[in-house]
């Protein structure tokens, strides 16, 4: 939950501002219009096509991050299958010493009345 909040003000943050990629290309326009004389518009090529790469960047460090927390997930999911496989042989184990510790004390006892 806590990584889905962080990825949600994460991309709001992005969306809000430009990215380095759209800066640049931002300043790339900037400095094309001034060598033409005329002013600066705004959207200009440079700066849509940064912005499409900031967007792809983006979306591809999202992706690797779903996927590493899906391999995360995996992993804990497995150590979970082990715990629970372990735990259930613990109490195999217990059981068994339980009966074993049953039968001897009734020799124990066969062998305390033998001695009286």
């Amino acid at each position: 939950m806590k990584r889905l909040i962080f990825l949600l003000v994460t991309t709001l943050s992005v969306a809000a501002c430009d990215g380095p990629a759209e800066k640049a290309g931002k300043e790339r326009d900037k400095a094309a219009a001034a060598a033409a004389g005329q002013a600066y518009q705004g959207q200009g090529p440079n700066e849509k096509l940064g912005e499409a790469q900031d967007r792809a960047t983006e979306a591809a460090t999202d992706a690797r991050d779903a996927r590493a927390d899906e391999l995360k997930q995996q992993a804990d999911n497995i150590r979970k299958e082990a715990d629970d496989r372990a735990d259930k042989l613990e109490a195999q184990a217990k059981k068994i010493r339980d009966d074993a510790d049953q039968r001897a004390d009734a020799i124990d006892s066969r062998a305390k009345a033998v001695r009286q």
